[in-house]
């Protein structure tokens, strides 16, 4: 079934989703947080959510006018459980609170890359080290887009 993810209540009952695919959509929304709320709302207990949206260095992310956002490797993390220690406790994740008790896990993520790119092993070496990639070469050798993939865990 295909429905707007843009309207801020979709159309299905509580946790009746095995898996939702937000492909090439959130970038065009007006209410992320929103969305995703939703989207957590609809999945089952071990439901994924399959997303790809374009990455924040790619040119064709800003050649389209419908875009309202773009995204980094790490805007997912505001949708999870914060971490109880490290340098990864200080993530703002709060959109849990006010949009509802969203929190997903994060059960993968890859930058996807041209065909140059990827023979080169700019992709390769990105997805190893992400940070080091969005820090220092993220726009000498632009990712395309960002894949990551969400998963409801059974105990939320």
């Amino acid at each position: 079934m295909v429905a707007r993810l843009g309207s801020h209540h979709l159309p299905f009952g509580s946790e009746i989703a095995g898996n939702v695919y937000a492909l090439n959509v959130l970038e065009h929304l007006d209410d992320l947080p929103a969305a995703v709320a939703e989207i957590w709302r609809v999945l089952a207990p071990g439901g994924r959510c399959e997303i790809e949206v374009p990455y924040f260095a790619s040119v064709s992310a800003h050649t389209d006018p419908t875009h309202r956002r773009t995204f980094a490797y790490g805007t997912f993390e505001h949708f999870t459980a914060p971490a109880m220690a490290g340098w990864q406790a200080n993530r703002h994740t709060w959109f849990g609170g006010a949009q509802g008790p969203a929190r997903f896990c994060i059960l993968a993520r890859r930058l996807r890359f041209g065909r140059a790119h990827r023979l080169l092993g700019i992709e390769a070496l990105a997805n190893r080290w992400p940070a080091a990639y969005e820090n220092l070469f993220a726009y000498w050798f632009p990712a395309r887009a960002l894949e990551v993939v969400l998963s409801k865990s059974a105990a939320s």
